[in-house]
């Protein structure tokens, strides 16, 4: 599937996501593109440029982000 939520970060002090079923393809600055599939996790420090691109019409991730209130930032 296609879907792609346009390169980004967020304000918070961290992000981890952790894929429960699937997989998603996108980009994480500093590594390019990646493919995170079930049992994946990535860990996205305050201010991380990062994007999904495309994922499986049954992902499933768990994300944990600390503090829980938050908003995107989009990046041109």
């Amino acid at each position: 599937m296609e879907g792609s939520t346009g390169r980004h970060y967020h304000n918070y002090d961290f992000q981890i996501m952790y894929v429960t079923n699937g997989w998603v393809k996108m980009y994480y600055e500093g590594e390019g593109e990646l493919v995170l599939k079930t049992g994946d996790f990535v860990y996205h420090p305050k201010g991380h440029v990062h994007n999904f691109m495309e994922y499986s019409h049954d992902i499933e991730i768990l994300e944990i982000t600390s503090p829980a209130h938050h908003h995107s930032i989009d990046v041109e």
